[in-house]
């Protein structure tokens, strides 16, 4: 595995997606979870999600697709769901809607290049 390999990224990637959704459902659910941990895990997830993307286009440029499109709704999400409290249901369904694409991700990682 060379050190540019995408496949630890792509399961960092995911791995601090899920993180900050967890974060979010406990704060959501009234949890003492600091607005500031998740904001900062949210930044990393994209972070992270943009390098496995950038490094999985010279081995499966599908993965690496599907990892752009989990970048869009994470991308609007700040902007189309602020204030959080106010728009809540809105905030939750477009930060999930990211999950499928990192779902697929690991899936491509798994079933390897094809």
């Amino acid at each position: 595995m060379s050190p540019l390999s995408s496949a630890p990224w792509v399961m960092l990637a995911s791995v601090c997606y899920l993180g900050t959704v967890t974060l979010g459902t406990l704060s959501a659910a009234g949890r003492r979870v600091g607005r500031a941990w998740h904001t900062r895990l949210f930044v990393v997830t994209v972070v992270l999600t943009l390098i496995a993307a950038v490094l999985s286009f010279s081995v499966q440029w599908m993965r690496a697709a599907v990892l752009l499109l989990a970048l869009v709704p994470l991308a609007v999400l700040p902007f189309v769901t602020a204030p959080v409290r106010v728009h809540l249901r809105r905030h939750m369904l477009l930060g999930l809607s990211a999950a499928p694409c990192y779902a697929t991700a690991l899936v491509m990682l798994i079933l390897g290049p094809r």
